[in-house]
């Protein structure tokens, strides 16, 4: 009796740490998503569309869908927020969304149609930017700029905006007639936020600026420096290897990431696991005893990278 007790019990734990996020998250499967912008056959002058839905209590996020007209997703991502701003060419779309928890999930709202009519008129419509991405970190200075092209611009202005102690346009071009644009690697002579602005421009009227940062970043991060366990030290099979990185000595600071290396020889020719974190602290669980090396990499975001911490051994016992 007592053990058929304790099986119980512990079934019942087991179900509760499965349970535990169902518990915690509402329930939203038969909620219903009540769509405001854009309604069935609607059409958009300009090729900036605003989606818009009415916000639903217990959702952590919604999930939006663009479809075009050859039945390709334009878009399928999770957002936060109860808006959603696109730019789009012109042509028929369909669109949808549901809202998510980490739990649960509502159903996806009938697919609604709208039409994107772009017109000569530019001063309600966008440029989309497309390459660098979003706030890039990188040490490459050779750098090319696209931008998704409107059909009724004749031409693109770009600038370039230093930002270091102070902002500074250094190189305003007024007639790019492309949709991208290579600038010379020697304009970005300090490591810094960089600012790229694109508007486009038609006789009668521009959109305003479109605009994202980049971050020129070509100092490694330092050498890790080891702090435990010491030298030589002994361990059981469960260690806590802990490490600094120092000050970063650049203009911009990025994250770092750590790659730890564990050998069971001083060289590493033979390496028994390596990992990454942000952090500077990693436990590893060694399943056999003997004497083992370890090493520290940083790497930033910009995929710079220091030299190999020292080695420092460790017999496991």
């Amino acid at each position: 009796m007592k053990t058929q007790n304790k099986g119980l019990l512990l079934l019942m734990l087991l179900t509760l740490s499965f349970s535990c996020d169902d518990i915690l998250e509402e329930d939203i499967t038969n909620d219903t998503i009540q769509i405001i912008s854009p309604n069935e056959g609607m059409t958009t002058d300009g090729n900036t569309v605003q989606f818009s839905w009415g916000g639903l209590d217990g959702a952590d996020g919604y999930r939006i869908q663009i479809i075009k007209s050859n039945q390709v997703y334009e878009v399928d991502s999770l957002i936060t927020t109860s808006t959603f701003k696109y730019v789009l060419n012109s042509g028929t779309y369909q669109w949808r969304v549901r809202a998510e928890n980490f739990a649960y999930s509502t159903a996806y709202t009938f697919p609604i149609s709208f039409h994107v009519e772009t017109s000569d008129d530019l001063s309600n419509q966008n440029v989309a930017l497309a390459t660098p991405s979003v706030d890039l970190y990188t040490n490459n200075k050779n750098i090319t700029f696209t931008w998704q092209g409107i059909t009724s611009a004749i031409s693109y202005k770009f600038e370039l905006i230093k930002s270091l102690n102070g902002e500074q346009t250094i190189l305003p071009e007024t007639d790019v007639t492309a949709s991208n644009y290579t600038i010379d690697p020697n304009l970005f002579n300090d490591d810094a936020k960089y600012i790229w602005k694109v508007k486009a421009v038609n006789a009668t009227s521009e959109t305003v600026y479109s605009q994202r940062s980049l971050f020129i970043d070509t100092v490694a991060p330092n050498q890790p420096a080891l702090t435990s366990p010491a030298d030589q030290g002994t361990a059981t099979t469960t260690v806590a290897f802990n490490w600094t990185n120092g000050t970063d000595s650049g203009n911009i600071k990025s994250t770092i990431t750590n790659t730890i290396e564990i050998a069971s020889d001083i060289d590493f020719n033979t390496k028994i696991h390596s990992a990454s974190t942000v952090n500077n602290t990693y436990q590893y669980v060694f399943s056999t005893l003997g004497t083992y090396y370890w090493r520290i990499k940083a790497i930033d975001a910009a995929t710079n990278e220091s030299d190999f911490s020292i080695v420092r051994s460790l017999v496991v016992q």
